[in-house]
């Protein structure tokens, strides 16, 4: 199955308090998190129709194997199915880029 994510425009009342808010006690206790950011991106699946979707995106310290691994399990083991459901998107230099261009930054060092 092939899956495209696009990030789209994400205007700050696209954001419920609520997600960031859960964004932002997830990433506070973390120190290699020097950003967070909740976007609305556009998935396609396949050939059907694309809907839209909320996702969490990080940008972190150290971006070594251990670390990314670390991370990417403590995302799964305590967030929501809701913000689960939008992925672990810790972004390179190129997506962090994009993410701070188009979505909301919900979290910063």
């Amino acid at each position: 199955m092939a899956t495209k994510h696009k990030l789209l425009d994400t205007p700050a009342e696209k954001v419920p308090h609520e997600l960031a808010q859960q964004v932002i006690d997830f990433v506070k206790p973390i120190e290699a998190v020097t950003a967070a950011y909740v976007g609305l991106t556009q998935i396609t699946e396949d050939f059907k129709e694309p809907y839209e979707q909320l996702a969490a995106a990080f940008e972190l310290a150290s971006e070594d194997d251990a670390a990314l691994r670390a991370f990417a399990d403590r995302f799964y083991e305590t967030m929501p199915a809701d913000v689960q459901a939008g992925g672990c998107n810790v972004l390179d230099s190129g997506g962090a880029a994009a993410w701070r261009a188009q979505a909301q930054r919900v979290f910063s060092r």
